[in-house]
C-alpha cells in the first residue's frame, strides 16, 4: 500500500471522527449537566435509526410526487433526530426526574433498562426481518492518475454535516443564554439554581439535545454500517464516546470532542501498519495517557476549598 493508500485510510477514519464526535458531545452534555453517563445513547441513536428507515420507506411507498432522494433521506434524518429529542426529553422529564432520592449511579442504571427496553420495543416496533438505509450519493469524488484518493459523496456530506453542527453547538454554548445557563449547571447546579438559572431545562434539554445529536450520528452511520441496521449498531460508538470523553478530560466540553477526532484517525494510521492489532494497540495507548495524565489531555484538576 503505497502513500495514496495511507491518505485514503486517513479520509476514511474522518467519517468515523465525525460520527464519533456527535455521539460523543452528546455524552459529554449529560454528564455535565446531570454528572451521570447515560448508557442508553447508542440505543436511543439506534431506535432513531429505525425510524429513519420506515420513513424513507413509507415516502418511497408514496412517492407520486418525484421526490429526490435526497430529499427523502434528509426527511428521514429530521423525523429520526426529532423522536430522539423527544426520548431524551422524557428520559429526563418523566423518568429520571420523577425517580426519589435519585444517585449518579441510579441514573446509570435507569439508562441501563432503557437498553433493554428500547432493544425490545424496536423488534416490536419495527420488526426482526434485516433492514438497510442506501447512502445519500453513491459518487466518488476525488484524484485520478498515479495517486488516487477517492470519498464517497455521502462521506463528504456526512463530514460536513456533522462538523457544521458541533460548529453551531459550541457557538450555542459561548453567545446564548441557553449556552450561559448549560456552563453554569455543570458548574454547580445548586448555586446556579440559587442564581436564577432554570437548571430543570437545562437538564431537559440536555437529554433532548443529546437524543438528537446522537440520532443524526446514527443517520449518517447507518448507511455505511457493515451488514443490517441493529439496536448494538451505535454500541461501539458509544463505548469509543466514553473513551473519549476520558481521554480528552471531563472538565471540558472541547476536549472530549478532540479526543473523539484523534481515536478513529490514530486507529486509521495504526491499521496502516498493521490492521489486526489496530484497536488493541489504540486502547492500550489511551491507557497510557489516561495512567500519565489521569485528568485526561485537557482536563485540569478541580480545586476545592475545604
Amino acid at each position: 500500500m503505497g502513500f495514496d493508500g495511507f491518505i485514503q485510510i486517513l479520509l476514511g477514519s474522518l467519517m468515523q471522527a465525525a460520527i464519533l464526535a456527535l455521539a460523543t458531545f452528546g455524552i459529554v452534555l449529560i454528564f455535565k449537566t446531570s454528572s451521570t453517563t447515560n448508557f442508553a445513547q447508542g440505543s436511543i441513536a439506534s431506535f432513531g435509526a429505525y425510524v429513519m428507515y420506515a420513513v424513507i420507506n413509507m415516502l418511497y411507498d408514496k412517492n407520486s410526487g418525484g421526490y429526490t432522494p435526497w430529499y427523502i433521506y434528509l426527511i428521514g434524518m429530521l423525523a429520526s433526530i426529532i423522536v430522539a429529542f423527544l426520548i431524551g426529553l422524557f428520559v429526563d422529564t418523566i423518568i429520571i426526574r420523577k425517580a426519589k432520592f435519585i444517585t449518579s449511579a441510579g441514573k446509570q442504571m435507569i439508562t441501563m433498562g432503557l437498553v433493554l427496553i428500547l432493544t425490545a420495543l424496536t423488534d416490536i416496533i419495527f420488526g426482526v426481518l434485516p433492514k438497510t438505509i442506501d447512502r445519500i450519493s453513491y459518487e466518488n469524488f476525488g484524484t485520478t492518475g498515479n495517486f488516487q484518493i477517492t470519498m464517497t459523496g455521502h462521506e463528504l456530506f456526512g463530514i460536513i454535516l456533522a462538523f457544521t453542527v458541533l460548529t453551531l453547538v459550541f457557538m450555542s454554548l459561548r453567545f446564548t443564554k441557553w449556552g450561559l445557563g448549560v456552563r453554569a449547571t455543570a458548574s454547580n447546579e445548586i448555586v446556579s439554581s440559587m442564581m436564577g438559572v432554570n437548571t430543570r431545562f437545562i437538564t431537559a434539554m440536555s437529554w433532548a439535545i443529546a437524543g438528537a445529536l446522537g440520532a443524526l450520528a446514527a443517520a449518517l452511520y447507518a448507511p455505511v454500517v457493515p451488514g443490517y441496521l441493529s439496536s448494538a449498531m451505535m454500541s461501539s460508538f458509544q463505548v469509543n464516546g466514553f473513551l473519549a470523553l476520558i481521554l480528552g478530560g471531563s472538565s471540558t466540553f472541547f476536549g472530549p470532542i478532540v479526543a473523539a477526532i484523534i481515536i478513529p484517525i490514530a486507529s486509521g494510521i495504526i491499521s496502516y501498519y498493521n490492521s489486526a492489532w489496530s484497536n488493541v494497540i489504540i486502547y492500550a495507548l489511551i491507557l497510557i495517557v489516561i495512567l500519565i495524565k489521569p485528568n485526561g489531555l485537557f482536563g485540569k484538576k478541580v480545586q476545592k476549598k475545604v
